[in-house]
This record gives C-alpha cells, structure tokens and sequence, in this order.
C-alpha cells in the first residue's frame, strides 16, 4: 500500500531543505573568500621574502631598517659581536619550502591531483 505524505510535511521539509541549502551557500561563499585572502596573503610574503635583500637596501632611514628587521627577526641578540637571531614565522617557512624544494613540488603535485 503507497501512503504520501500531506502538503503541510511536504512544504515543512521543502522549507528545512531550502534553509539547509541557503546556509551550505553561505558557507561556501565565505570558505572561497577565505581561500582567496590567503591565496593573497601567501603571495604577498613570498614577495616580499624574495625582494628582502632589495627591500632592506632601499630603505634609507634607520627607523625602516629596524621596522623592516623587526618584521623578519627574533629574538635577535649580539653575542661577541656575533648577530644571533631566528627568522620570525611565517617568513621561516619560506625559508624552509626554499631549503626543501621537492616539499613544494610533492604539495603541488597532490593539489593537481585532486582538482
């Protein structure tokens, strides 16, 4: 025996599923906007990473240069006359994807894959 189902459950569900699909859009639409703002992002210091030499000098007043170090250092220190510092994040993973070249083309490889 076939039993339907009446309007009023027909046009509940209709409603749920037109909301659920409303909010999964939403969702979409902010995921690709966030995806693009880091896409930006990641261009922008590998950038500036690749220019650092040019950037730090071109800058002619003292103040650029300590702002310019302060972005890319940490924690520097003198000892003995000896500059000791770490690279402040994200630019040390730019230096690491250089130090490690097939880490990136491995990640490139698998981004194709998977379009």
């Amino acid at each position: 025996m076939l039993r339907g189902i009446t309007k009023d459950i027909y046009d509940k569900k209709h409603q749920e599923y037109a909301d659920k699909l409303q909010l999964l859009e939403t969702e979409l639409s902010e995921h690709r906007e966030a995806d693009y703002e880091y896409q930006t992002t990641v261009a922008s210091l590998i950038s500036v990473a690749r220019r650092s030499k040019e950037i730090f000098e071109n800058c002619s007043e003292p103040a650029e240069k300590r702002a310019f170090l302060r972005m890319i250092l940490q924690n520097p220190t003198v000892n003995r006359k000896k500059l000791c510092f770490s690279i402040a994040s994200p630019f040390n993973l730019v230096l690491e994807l250089a130090d490690r070249p097939n880490l990136l083309r491995r990640q490139d490889s698998n981004l194709r894959q998977s379009d």
